[in-house]
């Protein structure tokens, strides 16, 4: 049964936009040993800092409406062009307040993220972008455009890297350059997909009903997606508080390493997903008994590799990372734990998509995701940078947890298995 989901049409047709999105994600990884021997940790950790307040401002630019262009498409009741126009309309709106409030909190932010203020500026002019690119790729997946969505996708990415390095290795301007690499391969394709969605994909009407439904669809993720951030993201910044940006920089340098897990876990999910709904629809015992041995297998899979990864880290940080971040060797076992656990969760939390049982998924998230705060306070407190990453592991092992027992009692499968 499992090699028919490897050789099923929906794990490939899952897979030729897995493979763009890992793509894509995987350029930072590729970029490291060169980044990590051009750019000091300080450098470095400011580009760390100036992306984990990118993540935070896109959640709440555009109030995550982009997602609801890819379900609108097949709704045969919605004008799908005045549709999409409508869901750029509150992405104009809500950056303008966004923008609006940061001005006004600049120094705070400066503070907390040590970014230089013009760099917070730019950073929700980018997240406005980024949200048109994301919008477009909604777009393209819905009407099956694998071309033009992976044009989008690996080319951005290849125009990134590109850029990062002619402006940090030949033109030598550090952090700087990294960040405006990534501004203008932004710039670039976010102005393109505008182009593109305001000729061919959109009808410039207001219509009240759309925002609503546009907005009922986006703003209840927000809690969730913040909760998300705070686990992802909460480390950087207490770090940065309590010990400094050389420490941010190279804590993110095996983190990045760590996230190799991460992306593995991620990509097979989004074949996985839609390949294990299709086979819940079948409501056979025998085929959910095959399901759950393969997902203890997964699981002893993915927590033998992180383990590897940690083992291998004092080798793989001599090849990929310049010498001022061979400490980072310390975090990557924890992190790639932590990533472990994160792919267990996936296995799990299909469940509850599944059995339209979402809401619980808020409150897990937002337990986990207020826990964290102290947590890696406490840690970090005790073991420095090293303790971020415990804290970070132990978090996910949490939400892992908590979402396989809320998943039993959503969905029912056969997970007491009897030894024969």
């Amino acid at each position: 049964m499992i090699r028919q989901f490897f050789k099923s049409s929906l794990f490939k047709a899952s897979g030729t936009y897995t493979f763009f999105s890992a793509f894509n994600s995987s350029i930072a990884f590729l970029l490291l040993p060169i980044l990590t021997r051009y750019l000091s940790p300080e450098d470095y950790g400011t580009v760390a800092m100036f992306g984990t307040l990118l993540s935070i401002i896109g959640v709440l630019t555009g109030l995550s409406v982009h997602g609801a262009i890819n379900r609108a498409y097949f709704e045969k009741t919605i004008n799908f062009k005045e549709y999409v126009a409508n869901c750029i309309f509150i992405l104009i709106s809500s950056s303008l307040v966004i923008f609006i409030l940061v001005f006004v909190c600049l120094d705070y932010i400066t503070i907390f993220t040590n970014v230089p203020k013009i760099w917070i500026l730019i950073s929700v002019v980018i997240s406005f972008f980024q949200f048109i690119i994301l919008a477009i790729l909604a777009i393209y997946q819905a009407k099956l455009k694998s071309k033009q969505y992976g044009f989008i996708q690996i080319g951005q990415g290849i125009l990134n890297a590109f850029l990062s390095i002619v402006f940090v290795v030949f033109l030598s301007m550090k952090w700087e350059g990294r960040l405006f690499a990534q501004v203008i391969s932004t710039l670039t394709f976010g102005v393109s997909s505008y182009i593109i969605i305001h000729k061919f994909y959109s009808s410039w009407h207001f219509n009240i009903k759309y925002i609503i439904n546009a907005l009922k669809f986006g703003v209840p993720l927000i809690p969730h997606t913040i909760s998300g951030i705070f686990v992802m993201y909460v480390d950087r910044v207490i770090i940065n508080n309590l010990i400094g940006t050389k420490e941010v920089g190279i804590y993110t340098a095996g983190l990045q390493i760590g996230m190799i897990i991460h992306l593995l876990a991620t990509s097979f999910n989004k074949a996985w997903g839609p390949w294990l709904f299709s086979k819940l629809n079948e409501n056979n015992y025998d085929v959910k008994l095959k399901i759950v041995k393969f997902t203890y297998s997964y699981f002893i899979g993915i927590l033998f590799f992180s383990l590897l990864l940690g083992y291998l880290a004092p080798f793989i940080v001599k090849i990929f990372l310049g010498k001022d971040f061979y400490e980072a060797k310390n975090v990557i076992l924890w992190i790639a734990l932590g990533y472990a656990f994160d792919g267990m969760y996936y296995m799990v939390v299909n469940y509850i998509f599944y059995a339209y049982k979402t809401y619980i998924l808020a409150w897990i998230t937002f337990f986990c995701g207020i826990i964290n705060i102290p947590l890696t306070y406490t840690f970090v407190k005790l073991n420095g940078y090293l303790g971020a990453s415990q804290a970070f592991a132990i978090t996910m092992f949490i939400t892992f947890i908590m979402t396989w027992i809320l998943s039993q009692q959503s969905y029912n499968m056969p997970w007491r298995l009897r030894l024969r």
